[in-house]
């Protein structure tokens, strides 16, 4: 299971934030040195409820993902443009085949610049198999994010 160091930046115990600004969390991931979680969903997903009631929801009650990465679910239904990782202005249909997402809900956990660190999890079929392989995402993804950074070193005077 996720051990209590990792964290979902998050306003509220059990609110799973949203985005259309992903600059915005692109600066907050690369200022904690953490990947960003994307959780692609869909309007009318009972799979996508069932990840956030029975997983994602009871992981940031708990704070199992504090401090880890920093957690966003993007409604791939909405459509319009948002503004990418970059900063630069895309459409919804750009931001999702880019990650070829093509069943909800699908994880992707990826740098401060939108590059995946891991392969994405695609549907959800039971909370206790989904959170070990979520567990095994972040910590790949944490450990990607680490060797891209190469160690930090400390000089004493």
């Amino acid at each position: 299971m996720l051990v209590a160091t990792t964290l979902a930046l998050s306003d509220s115990h059990d609110i799973i934030r949203t985005s259309n600004d992903w600059s915005v969390e692109s600066h907050q991931a690369k200022s904690a040195g953490i990947p960003i979680m994307v959780i692609f969903s869909t309007d009318h997903c009972p799979y996508c409820e069932r990840l956030r009631e029975e997983v994602l929801k009871p992981l940031i009650k708990n704070g199992a993902l504090k401090g880890k990465v920093l957690m966003r679910e993007f409604n791939i239904d909405e459509g319009g443009k948002i503004t990418d990782f970059d900063g630069e202005r895309v459409r919804t249909r750009i931001f999702v085949d880019r990650y070829a997402i093509y069943a909800t809900p699908t994880v992707v956990l990826v740098n401060y610049r939108g590059q995946l660190l891991t392969e994405p999890i695609v549907g959800f079929n039971g909370a206790d198999s989904y959170t070990s392989f979520l567990d095994d995402a972040i910590s790949s993804a944490v450990m990607s994010l680490a060797s891209l950074h190469g160690p930090r070193i400390t000089a004493l005077h």
